[in-house]
This record gives C-alpha cells, sequence and structure tokens, in this order.
C-alpha cells in the first residue's frame, strides 16, 4: 500500500466520534446545518450548547435522572408487596452495569441528554449467551433513521460510527425513548418546538459577545482628514486599530493636527437588548421544564430558606418524577416484557423534607404502625437494629379496627381506665367495691389535681397579659418539669405527657393570636375539667 493510501485510510480512521460529531468527509457538511430561526441564528444541538442555560437545564436534568437508582421488583405469590428481584439477570444490568464501558449512571445520563436535545434516545439491546438482554449500547440519534413497517412495526437504520457500517435493526433490538410528538414512531426535539427562542438567545449572546470584543465601547467617527488617496485612508484606518487593540488598548493616542474623534455612543434599544437576555433564560428553562433558580438563573424572585423545600419538592414531582415514569415504561416495553418483573426508579432521595420535618413524621409513622424503626433507619440509608427487634410494628393500645367488636365493660383483670369519676362505678370488683385499676387512679388523682390546677392558674396569667409565644414556651417547659417532680412517672408515660405539654402549649398560641382572650379562657376551663383523669390514667399505665 502506498504512503498516500495509509494516510488516506488513517484519516478515514477519524470518523465521527462516540459524541457523534460529523467527520470532514460526511454528507453533513454538503447540507444546510440546524433550522433557520426568525433571528437569523441557525439552531442545532451543537450550537445551542453555546448557551449557558441550556447547557446547565439539560445536565441537571441528565444527572437527576442518574442519580436515582433504578431497581427491579416483582410481586410473589404469598407476599404482600413487591419485593427486589436481586436474582434476575436484568436486576445488574438496570441497577450497576448496563453495558462493558458504562456504569448505570453514566448510561442514563447520556441518554437523557440526547433525549432533551434531540427528542429521541437509542440503545441497541445486545443479546447474551442465554438469549436475554446482555448489553445496552446507545445510538447517537444523529446516526439513526426510523421507518416504520406495513405491519406497524418499527426499523432502524443505523450508520455505526464505529464500524463505518450501516446496520438494520427491528424494534425489539433497541430501546427507544421519545419525547412527546405528533405521531408515534418518533419524538420530537425541544429545539424544534421552541426553535424562536433559542435563536434569539443565541442572536443576543453573539451580539453580547463582540460588543465586549470591541471593549464594551461604541464604535468612532474620525474628522478632519485629509488624505490624498485611498491608500493613504487605509493605512492610516488599520495604524490606528492597531494602536488601539490588542496590548495597546488605553494607551495614548496621538493625533495629526485638525483631526477629531468622536463616539457613536450606545442606543438605548441595544442596552435593551443587553437585558433582554435574561427574558431568554427564563423561556428556556420554561421549555426544558427546570425551576430558574436551580440553575442559577433569576427569574426575579428567588427561592428563600422558607421555599427553597417546596421548590425542592415541585422540582422532584414536576420534572423528575414525569422522567422516571417515562424511563420505566420503556424499559418495560423494549427490555424487560416480562410483566412480571417491572423497573422503578427511587425517588426517595429526592423527596426527603428538611431533618426535623422528617423525623417528626418518621415518629408519626412509627406510632401509628405503618412503619417499623428498621424501615425508618433503611430510609435513612442506616442498618438494621441488630437481632431483628427494630423489624417490630407498633401501635397505641387503646386503639383498635372499626370492626372490631365493642368490648365490655373492664373488670379487675382488665386494662382500661375510667375516662371520668363517673365511669368509677363501672370498673368494681368483687362485693360491688371499686376495682384495682379504678383505686390507682383514684390515688393518682390527688397529684394529678395539683399538677392541673399550677396549670390552670399560669394559664390564666398568661391569657391575661396577652403573652407572647416564647413566654408560654418556656411555662410550658415548667410545667413538665413540675409534673415529672410530682408523678414520678416511667420515662415513656413522661415521653407522653411531655408531647401533650407541647401540643396545649401550641393550641394556647394559636387561640390567642385568633380568637383572643375569651376563647383561651374556656380552652382551659375545659382542661381543668378533663386533665386531672388523664393524667391520673396516664400514670397508672406507668405502673401496671
Amino acid at each position: 500500500m502506498s504512503i498516500f493510501g495509509s494516510m488516506v485510510r488513517g484519516f478515514q480512521g477519524l470518523r465521527a466520534d462516540i459524541g457523534g460529531a460529523p467527520a470532514p468527509w460526511d454528507d453533513f457538511w454538503y447540507k444546510s446545518v440546524g433550522a433557520p430561526s426568525v433571528s437569523g441564528m441557525r439552531v442545532t444541538p451543537d450550537t445551542v450548547k453555546r448557551l449557558g442555560t441550556v447547557l446547565a437545564a439539560v445536565s441537571a436534568k441528565a444527572r437527576a435522572i442518574g442519580v436515582l437508582p433504578c431497581f427491579l421488583y416483582t410481586e410473589q405469590a404469598g407476599i404482600d408487596g413487591k419485593v427486589m428481584a436481586k436474582n434476575h439477570p436484568y436486576f445488574n444490568l438496570l441497577h450497576k452495569r448496563p453495558n462493558s464501558m458504562q456504569t448505570a449512571f453514566d448510561f442514563f445520563e447520556m441518554m437523557q441528554g440526547h433525549l432533551e436535545l434531540r427528542g429521541n434516545a437509542y440503545a441497541e439491546l445486545l443479546s447474551s449467551s442465554r438469549g436475554i438482554v446482555g448489553e445496552m449500547i446507545p445510538m447517537h440519534p444523529d446516526h439513526v433513521k426510523v421507518e416504520m413497517l406495513s405491519s406497524g412495526r418499527l426499523r432502524y437504520i443505523y450508520n455505526d460510527p464505529l464500524t463505518r457500517t450501516t446496520r438494520t435493526l427491528l424494534q425489539g433490538e433497541v430501546l427507544h425513548m421519545r419525547e412527546w410528538a405528533d405521531q408515534m414512531q418518533v419524538g420530537q426535539s425541544r429545539l424544534a418546538m421552541g426553535l424562536d427562542v433559542f435563536g434569539v438567545a443565541l442572536a443576543q449572546q453573539d451580539y453580547a459577545g463582540k460588543y465586549l470584543k470591541n471593549d464594551a465601547t461604541a464604535g468612532l467617527i474620525i474628522t478632519g482628514t485629509n488624505f490624498e488617496t485611498k491608500q493613504e485612508e487605509k493605512e492610516y484606518e488599520e495604524a490606528f486599530i492597531r494602536a488601539s487593540t490588542g496590548e495597546n488598548r488605553h494607551k495614548v493616542k496621538m493625533l495629526p493636527p485638525g483631526v477629531d474623534i468622536k463616539s457613536i455612543g450606545l442606543k438605548p434599544i441595544d442596552m435593551q437588548l443587553l437585558e433582554a437576555a435574561k427574558t431568554s433564560d427564563v423561556k428556556i428553562c420554561s421549555i426544558f421544564n427546570v425551576l430558574p433558580h436551580l440553575i442559577g438563573v433569576d427569574s426575579g424572585k428567588s427561592a428563600t430558606y422558607a421555599s427553597v423545600e417546596q421548590f425542592n419538592l415541585m422540582h422532584a414531582q414536576q420534572c423528575v418524577l414525569p422522567m422516571a415514569v417515562r424511563w420505566e415504561q420503556a424499559l418495560q416495553r423494549d427490555v424487560i416484557e416480562d410483566d412480571r418483573f417491572y423497573a422503578k426508579f427511587s425517588l426517595s432521595a429526592l423527596l426527603r423534607g428538611d431533618q426535623a420535618t422528617r423525623t417528626q413524621c418518621q415518629a408519626v409513622a412509627i406510632e401509628h404502625g405503618w412503619l417499623s424503626q428498621d424501615d425508618v433507619r433503611e430510609i435513612e440509608d442506616m442498618n438494621p437494629i441488630a437481632g431483628g427487634i427494630g423489624k417490630k410494628y407498633w401501635r397505641a393500645l387503646n386503639w383498635t379496627t372499626l370492626d372490631a367488636p365493642v368490648q365490655p365493660p373492664a373488670t379487675q383483670s382488665g386494662n382500661k381506665f375510667p375516662d371520668s369519676p363517673d365511669d368509677l362505678d363501672q370498673d368494681e370488683g368483687d362485693g360491688g367495691q371499686p376495682g384495682a385499676h379504678a383505686q390507682l387512679i383514684l390515688f393518682a388523682e390527688g397529684a394529678a389535681s395539683r399538677c392541673v390546677r399550677r396549670e390552670v392558674n399560669g394559664v390564666r396569667k398568661l391569657i391575661e397579659r396577652n403573652a407572647e409565644p416564647a413566654e408560654i414556651g418556656a411555662f410550658y417547659e415548667g410545667q413538665f418539669n413540675f409534673i415529672c417532680s410530682v408523678m414520678r412517672m416511667p420515662a415513656l408515660q413522661n415521653l407522653k405527657a411531655k408531647q401533650d405539654c407541647n401540643t396545649r402549649a401550641s393550641e394556647l398560641m394559636k387561640i390567642l393570636a385568633e380568637d383572643g382572650q375569651h376563647d383561651a379562657m374556656g380552652w382551659i376551663e375545659y382542661h381543668a375539667l378533663h386533665e386531672p383523669m388523664k393524667l391520673a390514667a396516664l400514670a397508672v399505665e406507668g405502673v401496671l
């Protein structure tokens, strides 16, 4: 082979890279590039990457789907709920290693980027020796042509940049992700649908770049010259430009006698064009369904400490969740195909609230029995409690289901406490005398009444001077300490008493803020009647 032939073959080896950039000899260079917009700028997936807002929005969405773990689940007979199918060959394919070169993050991020900029994302499904999908290899959308056959099935014509061959793949051999479109076989690019928005943004960026390249100054007019020939005028102009640009900018310049320089100045419309770039950034965020503040775009109302959590939840629900559902359904259709198994992206990390709110909700979930302690620890990425004791589910002893039969009045062997002194007659032992439980409550009621009297007297004073929330909170903190010293209850009962004090403090603050002193007085009188028996029953509960 001649040296020239070797050079030609070597250059041909430098074909379009995996990212899809066209080689110098591709037909790409012999046809119009992109679609023209009203601004005159041609919009393509590569040109819009020059826009920082587009790059940030696409990266944010691609990363969001990349960080979500994808699990394979199944519903097994005899098991109520779903279980992870960790032994299924597709579990590692979706969760860890889609192909030999990419991790799951790399694969999902790349495919989502293709989908955002081109409206379609393709991956070839390579079968393993067992006849199932062994690898998913991304195919650049610019090299794929989709055709619909008369049977209604799809055919994919793929110009492979690695092997420099054209291959035909059928539906079932390709994972195909589609954006919303007017036809079934292919998706529609966001760039095509928002063509003029991206074109205007590109024009604004080019205008700003040229303005800054000119040292952010307007053009100059030189008057008073008297050149004999056009050549002399051209030479002077070039010399003046050399003396005013590059390393010579801002240096002193000498002008011939009679020559004067005037600045054209900026037109108001030119200055508005620079400000209009912010509007284009917000529109681009809307097209990509990304909240502006998440990518640093000023939309006029930035996120505050109080609202940032809700904004993040909105991003997870309105942006990330639809992407996850689209992926789950496409994987089910093209890869899994078995209805006994299904893929699911975990959005738990994105939907977490702040630490205080999260722990409060988890405490309620444990108390009401729909989460165990190990369930909560798994959500928080912690190991289960040793010995399996964290797998138990808890519920309040005085609760029951709606369909449970009505229980008879409690006897001496029961564990029900009377709600009021009038109920003591129903809790009798042998001989018509009050049972042991009722007697204990009567003994404890004296100490409980003492605690309630202190609370009632203190709250009345707080109501009369319309106390601030901080003062109310401090009073109930002292009330709790007084209850602990008088009733001497176990830790669990002390915790319940603490919760009751906090609840009444919140109720009092709300009543004073909304309804006034009169309603607050009625509220504390109501508690004065019912709280002694309740506190006494709580103390006896800790003894039995």
